[in-house]
């Protein structure tokens, strides 16, 4: 899987993002970084105004419908969490393939 196009709209919105909601200035840094070393997720930051904990939240950019979200306060619980929805992801699609070994569309789309 290739890494994140850096010259996007969605890359460039997460600085604006970030300058407008006041991020501490090295979670900006982080996200890009944890967005090179995970191909696959895009990470932000998630302030506690909303009531919620502060911390990382991520989206995988090509699973669509399932095991697409993860979230962690430090960096170390995010990477933990995505590791396990990949893991998920993986146990189910070999489910699939066992289960329908002539392939599916269903399984082209996770």
């Amino acid at each position: 899987m290739t890494g994140p196009d850096e010259t996007s709209l969605s890359w460039r919105n997460r600085r604006v993002i970030a300058e407008r909601l006041g991020w501490p200035d090295e979670r900006l840094d982080d996200c890009e970084r944890l967005d090179r070393e995970h191909p696959g997720w895009s990470v932000t930051w998630w302030d506690s105004r909303n009531g919620e904990a502060a911390g990382f939240r991520a989206q995988h950019r090509v699973r669509w419908r399932h095991f697409t979200h993860a979230a962690g306060c430090t960096e170390a619980e995010l990477v933990a969490a995505m590791a396990a929805q990949d893991r998920l992801a993986a146990e189910q699609l070999a489910e699939w393939r066992s289960l329908r070994p002539a392939g599916s569309t269903v399984i082209g789309a996770q």
